[in-house]
């Protein structure tokens, strides 16, 4: 099997902005281990060197599992058979254990070429002991008795790793969440940012998400390679995966990111990151026997109250470009996305409230642009996360030039006052079900002024004039009194702005001095029946003469759990 050549990793850390808090870290451990930040390279023949890239030492149901795997890079000039050499492990007291290749091991080394070797044993030995040497040995089994020649011998105490619930101890291989650093046996070109630490729902259970930046600081195109990212509580291991299903190629100076999704319920049980390499053997009979080697330990951010996480975003100024994140692709460069508008609203029925938040979408080029399906998560000075519902849209283009106006509802309690707000665009489509963070700021619920023109942003409505009048009706059967009512409406909507047919629209309830509903009407904004300047004429007949009447101009909206409405004007006649 042939395996490229791979050198080291380093991690950095990217603007906070992006980053969610996690729990204090403190170390809990079965196991001590410490490694060395260099690989050390050695002759094992004129021409070929070697060195050992991973030692395994762990225990396992059936005594001890020893695999290593070492790498051969052949110097020369012309191709090299791999030296049949006989491979042993060396334990603090002196025993050696033989170790048994993969199958999948390659048999010749091209010139400047280097492959990876595997080799495994299992013993019944069930005590704790250690690993110091690697050594080859040229065996000669043809002869009686058999002859054998110690070719090398390399030092593996500070590589030995015991398996998942081992703690890397070397202070070189212990990172803080803000600290860089390397990992020797992948590639030294491509460098890493920790960003994020989020947790999510997902059809799967609740997960916590790692996001790491990566960048090809080299001058050639790089794969990020393989490794994972587990998680570990106080006594618990929680084995992450990587959520991007195809690989990532990234240019020179080319950067991107790679998402991890760790089963963990609260990230405040988080106590510490692992990062891990893969390694595989192959036995006799083709299978496949895979395992995890440690590499690098990161501590999570130390702060988890969301106080912390609010002092981290800007204040936003209403009707600003958001700051998007530039390596997206869900959101074009080419398209500036502002928050217009947050309301609070009012269930028809009770039982909840609703924050909407209006945004305006500005295609910026010559050409059309797809809408972009992004998502949205408020969070509350509280901590609690409310995941936004995106209006019901039919539009599906940006036509250049013109902002396009879209709604998202978030269903909060009533006890929910607005003050001191989070809010996520989030990437709900690149990796699904996972919603990654593209851009975050604080905020707060509009204030509710007198200002009534903007209400039903971007239509600024107003009302010039109201007049009421009031029928007896004589003929038999028919309701006494009938009521005319004369509305002189101001609509204009702002230029260069479009909504969608499903967009807000406004309801007037007519009331008497007893808050008892005498007749409502909905008015929309689009379509061929649209709310237009000028006069509406609205009637409707009543059992009783009022002479107090009450005009309410609600915005309502529509949310999964109903509709919801927010009180504009109130006027009487």
């Amino acid at each position: 099997m042939k395996i490229n050549w791979k050198h080291t990793m380093v991690m950095f850390i990217l603007s906070v902005s992006l980053v969610i808090p996690s729990a204090a870290f403190h170390v809990a451990a079965d196991e001590k281990y410490a490694s060395t930040t260099t690989v050390k390279s050695y002759s094992l023949t004129s021409d070929i060197k070697v060195e050992v890239k991973s030692i395994l030492n762990e225990s396992t149901p059936e005594g001890a599992r020893i695999g290593t795997v070492v790498r051969l890079y052949n110097a020369g000039d012309r191709l090299t058979g791999v030296p049949e050499y006989e491979v042993r492990a060396k334990t603090q007291e002196g025993l050696e254990y033989i170790m048994r290749p993969s199958q999948a091991n390659a048999k010749n080394i091209q010139p400047k070429e280097t492959v990876e070797l595997s080799y495994m044993t299992n013993i019944e030995r069930f005590d704790v002991f250690s690993l110091t040497d690697l050594s080859f040995y040229d065996v000669d089994e043809f002869v009686y008795p058999k002859q054998e020649k110690k070719i090398i011998s390399l030092p593996i105490s500070d590589l030995e790793w015991k398996g998942e619930k081992a703690v890397l101890t070397d202070p070189s291989t212990t990172k803080t969440w803000e600290d860089s650093f390397t990992i020797p046996v992948l590639s030294s070109t491509l460098s890493y940012k920790p960003v994020s630490l989020a947790e999510q729902n997902t059809p799967d259970g609740p997960m916590t998400i790692v996001a790491l930046l990566a960048k090809n600081t080299g001058d050639k195109k790089t794969n990020i390679p393989d490794f994972r990212i587990n998680g570990k509580s106080e006594n618990k291991i929680y084995s992450g995966k990587r959520i991007e299903k195809d690989p990532i190629t990234l240019e020179p100076g080319e950067e991107n990111y790679v998402h991890y999704a760790i089963p963990i319920r609260n990230k405040m049980d988080l106590k510490s990151l692992s990062v891990l390499t893969p390694e595989d053997f192959v036995g006799e009979d083709n299978k496949h026997t895979e395992y995890l080697i440690g590499r690098l330990t990161i501590t999570p951010p130390g702060a988890n109250d969301v106080r912390y996480f609010m002092n981290q975003l800007s204040q936003y100024e209403w009707n600003k470009p958001l700051q998007i994140d530039p390596l997206t692709k869900l959101i074009r460069p080419e398209i500036s996305v502002s928050m217009v508008d947050l309301r609070v609203y009012e269930s028809a029925g009770g039982g909840f409230k609703a924050a909407v938040a209006k945004f305006k979408l500005l295609n910026k080029s010559e050409s059309p642009l797809q809408v972009p399906l992004f998502q949205t998560v408020l969070t509350s000075s509280s901590g609690n996360k409310y995941l936004g519902t995106r209006q019901n849209t039919q539009v599906d283009t940006l036509i250049p030039n013109l902002s396009y106006v879209i709604y998202y509802s978030f269903i909060i309690p009533n006890a929910e006052n607005g003050e001191q707000l989070a809010m996520e665009i989030t990437d709900g489509k690149s990796v699904q079900p996972y919603n990654l963070p593209v851009a975050a700021f604080k905020t707060k619920v509009m204030d509710e002024t007198d200002d009534k023109d903007a209400a039903f942003f971007p239509f600024q409505v107003t009302l010039n004039n109201w007049s009421i009048g009031i029928n007896y009706n004589m003929g038999q059967g028919s309701v006494p009194y009938s009521y005319k009512n004369n509305l002189d409406f101001g609509i204009k909507l702002q230029d260069e702005i479009v909504v969608d047919q499903s967009f807000s629209q406004m309801r007037l309830e007519f009331a008497d001095a007893k808050n008892r509903i005498m007749a409502s009407k909905v008015l929309t904004f689009t379509g061929d029946n649209k709310l237009v300047s000028g006069a509406q004429s609205i009637d409707f007949n009543a059992d009783r003469l009022e002479n107090t009447v009450y005009l309410r101009i609600y915005e309502i909206i529509d949310t999964p759990f109903g509709e919801a409405r927010r009180l504009v004007q109130t006027v009487k006649r």
